[in-house]
């Protein structure tokens, strides 16, 4: 199996979310515009505290008091509205982020082949497309506005100070440069760490989702201690690896503050001593005072955000792991539309293998128009498979399928499935309306031909009393339906798609007794002039097909009718006779099935 899961350079994950952001780049800009007025707006006010005990309390100047405060408050108030607008303006292109790239993730994942699924853990997947992408957004745009925002504001501030009192300017900011020192050992401390917690959080995500998936079965089994045990063993895990994050953030901040403390310190003595010097006004050691914060604030925040950083960057790693992984399954470049004429289906010399184990060898056989064709064998024998690299859900590695002449391969996916439907063993269905799951292969279908395919799946009558008719909400997996009802609703949806080649997965293998006999009429009308395909391991369901191909160990061992593979006593005369004390009464195809052999 092709699957890359390489994991994405740190350095490259905010790169390629540009790709993503430059859509959205006249909000950024104007977001931008914003912050470069909004930042001397907001720290105006220090500068007007010097002029008032300069001027107005040194100088004796009360005349002009109120207009000082007067221009500290429209300046201020001008300040506040664009950081305001710049603030609504950048959080909605931060939920457009994440729509967009939640969105593409999920076509991604849903592009895979069913190899592609079966490898991962569907809750890592939900945490990835959930929680790594929440990460991501608040640091893409909230992050980088806070970035940028509180660079410049301490370049802003730095440069006041600087021009205000050179000398007592470089003594302000010189223990500053130790916080890069900081911020370089954090990074380094922390980049595998916040790493290892996302995959931590996707693990108990994982098995989460796993655990409400199979809660029927761990009550069956009385499992609910053991299970409980291991979703706290994985907790454990993602806590004990927080832990060490904490540990490591616990150190780095307070010794950024600490640095500030010394920053504070150094303006405070060096200040009063040049005051004291004449070398310094009171006014300007009052600015400087009120500099303090906006100098410091931004440093403070600059190491929460570079925190922020790091977790970004584990969590896009993840996220950007899926978007580069290949598609073993996709369209041709040059793919045509699928052209059926007759529901001709060829497999030639068609090989397949899981991680390099052979389950199909050589295989090769035609399904005519309107033909039947079961596929029995021993479990594991490659039915299964076959029925799995018609629709392409997997590709084979050597050989090719045709319909009607055309390689699948050749042709795109959508064209290929349109002409096709499947009833699952294990149905599955949405947690919506029965209209819904009914229309879930034809929305345009009308009502009449609704009521029509449901008949014929001998539905009707049950659907049509459930509460709210077809309205009707039939939980997740519909849970709210037996397992006959659930698979009659399944070949009502078959019904109505209307395909030319139907495939059937053991259609009654997970059904209550007295509904098979329903279904199987139900099967009989549906596979009526279709190139059906249908693997079951009851002989009641197989032995009318027109033709039954009988696999064994990955090879197809045996081909014929009912009557003359019983005749020739080989496997599937085996397997036929040890179920014949569980087989049903005779089925009404057993005598057309016997008429030729």
């Amino acid at each position: 199996m092709v699957n890359s899961m390489t994991r994405a350079s740190s350095d490259s994950v905010f790169r390629r979310l540009l790709p993503y952001l430059r859509p959205y780049g006249k909000q950024i800009a104007f977001g931008l515009g914003c912050l470069l007025l909004a930042i001397p707006a907001n720290n105006f006010h220090p500068l007007v505290w010097m002029f008032v005990v300069n001027e107005v309390i040194g100088n004796r100047r009360v005349e002009m008091l109120l207009p000082a405060l007067g221009a500290m408050f429209l300046v201020q108030a001008f300040g506040t509205v664009l950081g305001a607008w710049r603030t609504n303006v950048l959080d909605k292109v931060g939920q457009r982020l994440v729509f967009d790239l939640r969105n593409r993730v999920y076509e991604k994942v849903q592009g895979q082949s069913l190899e592609y699924l079966h490898e991962r853990r569907a809750g890592d997947l939900l945490s990835r497309v959930m929680n790594d992408i929440d990460v991501l957004q608040e640091v893409a745009v909230q992050g980088t506005d806070a970035l940028i925002s509180n660079g410049l504001a301490f370049l802003f501030v730095a440069g006041v100070l600087i021009t205000l009192h050179p000398v007592l300017g470089v003594a302000t900011l010189l223990p500053i440069a130790l916080v890069f020192l900081l911020t370089r050992y954090f990074n380094a401390k922390v980049k595998a760490l916040y790493r290892e917690t996302r995959d931590r959080l996707g693990e108990v995500s994982a098995r989460l989702q796993e655990n409400l998936t199979g809660l029927a079965l761990i009550k069956a089994f009385a499992k609910e201690p053991y299970e409980s045990g291991l979703f706290r063993e994985a907790t454990r895990e993602y806590m004990q690896t927080n832990y060490r994050a904490i540990n490591a953030r616990t150190l780095f901040f307070p010794a950024v503050h600490f640095v500030g403390f010394i920053s504070n310190l150094l303006s405070i003595g060096l200040g009063a001593w040049l005051v004291l010097q004449g070398r310094f006004t009171v006014g300007g050691l009052v600015a400087y005072r009120g500099y303090w914060w906006p100098l410091f604030a931004p440093i403070n925040q600059l190491a929460t955000i570079n925190e922020m950083l790091q977790r970004a960057q584990a969590a896009g790693s993840r996220v950007f792991e899926i978007l580069d992984d290949v598609e073993t399954v996709s369209d041709a470049p040059d793919a045509q539309e699928l052209r059926l004429t007759e529901g001709r289906v060829e497999f030639r010399n068609v090989s397949f293998a899981y991680h390099e184990k052979p389950v199909l060898q050589d295989v090769s056989f035609t399904a005519y128009p309107g033909e039947v064709v079961a596929l029995v064998g021993p479990s594991g024998a490659g039915k299964t498979t076959v029925l799995n690299l018609l629709p392409r859900f997997y590709d084979p590695k050597g050989g090719g399928i045709l319909i009607d002449g055309q390689e699948i391969r050749e042709v795109t996916q959508a064209s290929l499935r349109r002409h096709m439907a499947l009833v699952q063993q294990e149905t599955f269905l949405f947690n919506r309306s029965v209209l819904e799951n009914l229309r879930y292969g034809k929305p345009e279908a009308t009502m009449e031909e609704v009521e029509a395919a449901a008949r014929a799946a001998n539905a009707w009558e049950f659907l049509n009393a459930m509460p709210n008719g077809l309205a009707t909400e039939i939980g997740e997996r519909g849970v709210k339906l037996s397992g006959g009802q659930r698979q009659r609703l399944s070949i009502a949806r078959a019904f109505l798609a209307d395909p030319e080649i139907l495939i059937l997965d053991e259609p009654t293998s997970s059904v209550e007794p007295e509904s098979e006999w329903i279904i199987q009429q139900a099967l009989e009308r549906l596979m009526k002039g279709r190139t059906t395909f249908i693997t079951s391991h009851r002989f009641s369901i197989v032995r009318g097909a027109d033709r039954i191909l009988v696999f064994n160990e990955g090879r197809l061992v045996e081909e014929g009718r009912h009557k003359a593979l019983l005749d020739q006593g080989g496997l599937y005369a085996d397997m036929y006779r040890r179920q014949m004390g569980e087989e049903l009464p005779f089925h009404p195809r057993d005598a057309e099935a016997q008429k030729t052999p």
